[in-house]
């Protein structure tokens, strides 16, 4: 399971291997939500400033 760091605290976020552009992680630390964008088999993490139950709706 790919790993990468939160912006806002510098702890690892787990990524789920079969993970999907567009889905929403979360930090096991301080809690910031991130959507994950996957580009030419690179994996980034966006914040998500937002609501989570209004997302891709």
């Amino acid at each position: 399971m790919p790993s990468l760091a939160c912006s806002v605290c510098g702890a690892d976020v787990d990524v789920p291997s079969d993970v999907m552009d567009g889905e929403i992680v979360s930090c096991p630390s301080c809690g910031t939500k991130y959507i994950v964008r996957i580009n030419n088999g690179q994996m980034l993490l966006e914040e998500f400033k937002g609501d989570v139950e209004d997302y891709g709706e």
